[in-house]
């Protein structure tokens, strides 16, 4: 395998790039220092301005920060672009509306990523899962902007069974109103491959990682909320993806974890989970040798069967299903990397790089 440069485009402005994504292989989004958002032709080198994430009103926290570390999503020409650990964010739609303010509530914001995800239900029609609160996601109907979630309940299924059998064994001083609100905080969310099921990179006090996923069509049809353990580890915002529509692999670090036998010089691991019956378990477990991928972003590559992992720690490592290192460039950091398109994305003040890895 090997990683080929595909495109170094420079504009021909005295404005930063902020962050890009590549929504086609030829169609690159930007946002820039001014706050406008533009959409680049790579074929035909043609710029066209989106919208603009200022505003014109006052908010506390003074509104989308321009210079904060954002996160651009994209399906067809619907653009979403969100402060990853701040308030706000601006859904684009072309020939319906020009940008939609989203507004998240401000607990800890700067502790979970802004759950984010775009997908397309069986009809074809887009739709957008998005943050209301920490413990609270929404479901909409781009077309429409109808809100399919605005009546669901906060609170789990079973939530009564599990408090009696909870005051079965455990002594009750406070004597709080039951069932309580489901306490979770939602963080980077990643679609399943046909869209059956999200996945929840967040968290729980303690303060652990806790991964859960998430059933589409049961989450917009019941009131209350039913989701699929994946685990629980020290709260490291590990590394994570689908593999497959029931498989999601978990980085894993023997040594945080205090696993018995464990030393720092101990391999990682990835851990392999398994989604069947509304219930996960360990598949299996792989060991990966003197790298580190717990703190990165990991995505699965169908058409190499492989696990391409990215950080500015290790650079880009390309890993076989059974933990082979089948590529490594630790001087190359890209800021993002499409699956589906096989691209990485750099930005550099004010040009762009896009790298394909190609299995030569």
């Amino acid at each position: 395998m090997k990683i080929t440069e595909i495109h170094n485009i420079t504009f021909d402005t005295e404005e930063r790039i902020i962050t890009a994504s590549l929504s086609t292989s030829n169609d690159l989004t930007m946002l820039i220092s001014s706050g406008d958002v533009i959409r680049h032709t790579i074929d035909e080198q043609k710029s066209e301005h989106l919208f603009s994430v200022k505003s014109s009103l006052a908010y506390k926290d003074g509104g989308f920060d321009i210079n904060a570390k954002s996160t651009i999503y994209t399906l067809d020409t619907i653009v979403v672009i969100v402060n990853d650990y701040k308030l706000h964010g601006f859904v684009h739609y072309p020939n319906n509306y020009k940008k939609l303010h989203l507004w998240r509530d401000d607990y800890y914001a700067n502790t979970s990523c802004y759950p984010i995800a775009l997908f397309k239900n069986k009809v074809g029609i887009p739709h957008l899962i998005y943050s209301h609160a920490w413990n609270h996601l929404q479901i909409m109907n781009l077309d429409s902007r109808q809100i399919l979630t605005a009546s669901k309940s906060l609170i789990e299924e079973n939530a009564e069974e599990k408090h009696l059998e909870f005051c079965k064994n455990y002594k009750e001083d406070t004597k709080l109103p039951w069932p309580t609100p489901y306490n979770y905080f939602f963080g980077k969310l990643k679609m399943s491959p046909t869209n059956k099921h999200f996945l929840s990179a967040g968290w729980v006090w303690g303060s652990f990682d806790a991964y859960n996923a998430y059933e589409v069509e049961h989450f917009i049809e019941n009131n209350r909320i039913a989701d699929i353990t994946i685990g629980g580890w020290e709260h490291n915002d590990r590394a994570v993806c689908w593999i497959d529509n029931q498989t999601i692999a978990v980085a894993y670090n023997p040594i945080e974890e205090y696993d018995e036998d464990a030393t720092k010089d101990s391999p990682q691991e990835i851990h392999f989970y398994k989604i069947e019956d509304k219930k996960s378990e360990i598949e299996r477990k792989i060991k990966v040798a003197g790298i580190n991928i717990v703190h990165g972003e990991m995505h699965f590559n169908k058409a190499l069967n492989s696990i391409i992992f990215l950080s500015d720690i290790e650079g880009v490592i390309v890993l076989s299903l059974d933990g082979e290192i089948l590529l490594r460039d630790e001087k190359l950091k890209p800021d993002t990397y499409d699956p589906g398109l096989n691209l990485f994305v750099k930005t550099n003040d004010t040009s762009v790089c896009i790298y394909q890895l190609e299995d030569t």
